[in-house]
């Protein structure tokens, strides 16, 4: 993710590169392992709150979840070689879920991760689908309805992450886990994760989507939104 100048917050156009860049791993026969990164100070903001909020009606809004968020996540969860995040500063919101939807996380140690969608009225719909796959305990849910970020090292205690390592050693740790992916078939692997993604029903992953097009078209986003460029609040329950 390359754009670091707004913290690789996922724009349209974040989007449809993501899309296409895990499209044309996912055919690349040379290609066993992808990496997911973020240039810059940030793994991932999450959402681009300003662009989002920027959409003039609901067509446009629902434009960006069925054309876009939709197929990208379709994409990465039916994405058959390993993929593995290296967490380098916050992942916020979307960012997060990309983490949580990867395979393996391995993150530094000055890392922060939070499902913060809700604090500016949106909401991280993947999360509410995959997070108890994943995570342990009930921490997937408090994280949601409290946007609360947590360390890296809490975040491995919960399950969101694998590995924390100093920040020059994280690319050593995650060399060493794409030479070990190496000793494993490509065809088990992708028949491990056929069985693991079948947990998530497409009946869930609708509603996620349906749900967050209902979050974004809705007056708590206006004014999560404003509060956001003007780095203040929100005020939900006055």
């Amino acid at each position: 993710m390359n754009r670091p100048e707004a913290l690789n917050a996922l724009s349209k156009e974040m989007f449809r590169e993501l899309e296409a860049t895990l499209r044309d791993a996912t055919r690349d026969r040379a290609v066993s392992s992808i990496v997911i990164r973020g240039q810059g100070r940030a793994f991932s903001a999450g959402l681009d709150v300003k662009e989002v909020s920027g959409f003039g009606s609901r067509r446009e809004a629902r434009e960006f979840v069925y054309d876009l968020v939709k197929p990208f996540w379709k994409r990465f969860l039916e994405c058959e070689k390993p993929v593995l995040s290296m967490v380098e500063g916050p992942a916020y919101g979307a960012g997060a879920e990309i983490a949580l939807a990867s395979d393996i996380v391995a993150a530094s140690t000055g890392s922060t991760f939070a499902f913060s969608g809700g604090r500016v009225g949106a909401l991280c719909c993947i999360s509410a689908a995959l997070g108890q796959f994943t995570m342990t305990g009930r921490k997937v849910i408090e994280m949601n309805l409290t946007g609360t970020p947590v360390s890296a090292e809490e975040a491995r205690s919960y399950g969101l992450v694998n590995y924390v390592e100093e920040t020059i050693h994280l690319r050593e740790r995650v060399d060493r886990i794409l030479n070990e992916i190496r000793n494993v078939s490509p065809i088990s692997n992708a028949s491990f994760k056929r069985i693991h993604r079948s947990l998530v029903t497409t009946s869930t992953l609708d509603l996620a989507h349906r749900e967050l097009f209902r979050t974004i078209t809705s007056p708590d986003f206006e004014k999560g939104a404003a509060a956001f460029k003007q780095k203040t609040h929100p005020e939900y329950y006055q």
